[in-house]
């Protein structure tokens, strides 16, 4: 079975600042913190903000302590009101757009100006902006409404507004209807350019898929509105609020299923439901692609993807230290071998240590984990053992290299700088994950083959070891961008949490710019093996993947790791084709 991703879907932006604001007052602001109401419509979000201490608050109390969240939907001016004279610090977290509706709304009230607004009755968005709009407002949520407003002798002065998650369709033909009826009125259309995007992808989904799972809480009103598109489209629409919600054997029956969610479903939750539909075996599919999928499941699931990448760096590190001195690596493939077993028993240990964010960023790998804990933690043990032992038959001073690196790999996740309240660990600055995974595994993929200690290493070998070192911090990187949701609601302090999305993003691109121009100037020029040249090859895809992370916000579904590790293999099949045809030569 085919699923395929709509490419607007999830956390809008105001959605996202809300959860965003909110996730910081819970560690921050003046205690306790509330949300006035739900923060948004999506019960799995909430059940994160009250796991982290925040509180709903459904009324206005004649006196209170503490912080208040307003909702992404804005909240009326006297409520408002009421949570300031109550005492309660307010922390304003309404969309901007829903600002603006509700600005026009009080600007054209106090003007005199009819005040209609197109809207689903009872909804706290709607509420809000009437509340603006005074008695001035009137709402129109259906077309019993509609006719009833038309049936009116006269109205001159007048404003049309919506809702900012209405469907544009409907209110160009209802604002239509208006102006026909009463000429002069004024129309502003306030939907959301981010809810036209999605209804626009959801019909383009829908025609191309033969259902459409919509993922988003019941009480949304734009994922309800996603799931009608999807309907009206003349495709099954299957609506869920979680991958429980699932009917597996009735979705099997469908080759080509699209998924989509409402602006206030998040990506945690999104990740799921793709990963749980990526593993339903659909009824069409032959016996061969059923089991080819489940063994890349499996090595992704064991982080063998991962460890086989790093094999293949590692490879590709220790021929170019060899076209530099050939006598400088023993025995390749046990270095290859010890590079691969660190680089395994590392990122397992530490995925095991940092479940939360694997919850959150990759669920079906982190219930594999937690199903096989003990299998995972044995594995790593061994393969720590078995890199161990090949670094001593290696020499004394790989043997040492790597025992300081293993070590420094566990005294990573204990506590020992000093922090405001309690004691921090070295994953804890900011941005250290990326620097310190790019140094470690360059370090087995260059430094540790050579069996020597990093004072004798020459000038080129370094140059080697920071180019190595390059690639895998845009690797590590990238991975980060993918995760981002995830490690903000965890509170870890990667390179994109750091400096936001599209700024890492944008430093991907020009460090795997750089580091392309540098290997092939390197190896044009002399200065390095003529070999250093296929280092390009890895960084140009990572410009390419780079564009992805930024089209798609979407975090880990079962391909994305695999097509990041990717670029590794193929820098290691690029080599061999080379070595191929020069000794064909």
């Amino acid at each position: 079975m085919n699923v395929q991703m709509a490419k607007v879907a999830g956390f809008c932006m105001g959605v996202r600042r809300a959860m965003e604001m909110a996730l910081k007052a819970a560690r921050e602001a003046a205690p306790p913190v509330y949300t006035y109401g739900p923060l948004i419509h999506n019960p799995s979000a909430l059940f994160v903000l009250k796991a982290k201490g925040v509180e709903v608050l459904d009324g206005i109390p004649p006196v209170g302590r503490g912080t208040v969240i307003v909702r992404a939907h804005g909240i009326p001016p006297e409520d408002k009101a009421g949570l300031v004279q109550a005492g309660y610090e307010i922390v304003d977290a309404t969309c901007p757009r829903v600002i603006k509706v509700q600005m026009l709304a009080r600007h054209f009230a106090r003007k005199g100006a009819t005040v209609i607004l197109f809207g689903d009755r009872g909804h706290p968005e709607v509420m809000g902006i009437m509340g603006h709009a005074g008695d001035k407002g009137v709402l129109v949520s259906d077309e019993a409404d509609l006719e009833e407003l038309l049936s009116l002798g006269q109205m001159e002065d007048y404003v049309i507004l919506a809702q900012t998650t209405q469907d544009r369709e409907r209110f160009e033909r209802w604002s239509g209807c208006i102006t026909a009826r009463f000429p002069g009125g004024r129309v502003f259309n306030t939907i959301c350019d981010s809810t036209h995007k999605r209804q626009g992808e959801v019909r383009r989904l829908a025609s191309r898929m033969d259902a459409v799972v919509v993922v988003g809480g019941k009480e949304s009103a734009n994922t309800r509105r996603l799931a009608e598109i999807v309907e009206e489209c003349g495709k099954t629409a299957i609506p869920v609020e979680t991958e429980e919600d699932i009917d597996r054997e009735f979705i099997s029956r469908f080759k080509e299923v699209g998924v989509t969610a409402g602006a206030s479903t998040p990506n945690w939750v999104i990740n799921r439901v793709v990963q749980d539909l990526q593993a339903i075996a659909g009824v069409h599919e032959p016996g061969w692609y059923r089991v080819l999928r489940r063994f890349v499941r499996f090595l992704h699931q064991a982080n063998l993807i991962t460890a086989m990448a790093g094999g293949c760096l590692a490879w590709v590190g220790i021929s170019l230290l060899k076209s530099m001195d050939p006598d400088v690596v023993s025995s390749p493939a046990s270095a290859v071998v010890e590079a691969l077993c660190y680089i395994y028993a590392m990122h397992t240990l530490n995925r095991l240590i940092d479940w939360e964010a694997g919850e959150f960023n990759d669920p079906l790998r982190a219930k594999y984990m937690a199903g096989h804990r003990r299998w995972f933690v044995l594995a790593s043990v061994a393969a720590m053992g078995a890199s161990l032992a090949l670094a001593w038959q290696a020499g004394l001073p790989s043997f040492l290299m790597l025992v300081l690196l293993s070590a420094f790999g566990v005294l990573y996740t204990i506590p020992m700088l000093p922090g405001l309240r309690s004691s921090k660990s070295l994953k804890e600055l900011p941005g250290s994950k990326t620097l310190f995974v790019a140094l470690a595994w360059s370090a087995v993929c260059v430094i540790i083959p050579a069996g020597v200690w990093p004072t004798d290493l020459g000038a080129s070998q370094w140059i080697l070891f920071f180019l190595v070192g390059g690639l895998v911090y845009i690797r590590t990187a990238l991975l980060e961008v993918f995760d981002l949701q995830g490690d903000k609601i965890v509170g870890k302090e990667t390179l994109a949490v750091l400096i936001g999305e599209k700024k890492a993003v944008r430093l991907v691109k020009v460090l795997a710019v750089a580091l392309a121009a540098s290997s092939l100037v390197l190896g044009a020029s002399g200065l390095m093996t003529p070999h250093c040249m296929l280092l390009a090859i890895p960084a140009c895809y990572m410009v390419w993947l780079s564009r992805r992370a930024l089209q798609s916000r979407i975090g880990q579904d079962m391909h994305l790791e695999p097509l990041v590790e990717s670029s590794f293999f193929l820098l290691f099949l690029a080599q061999e084709i080379l070595l191929v045809v020069t000794q064909g030569a």
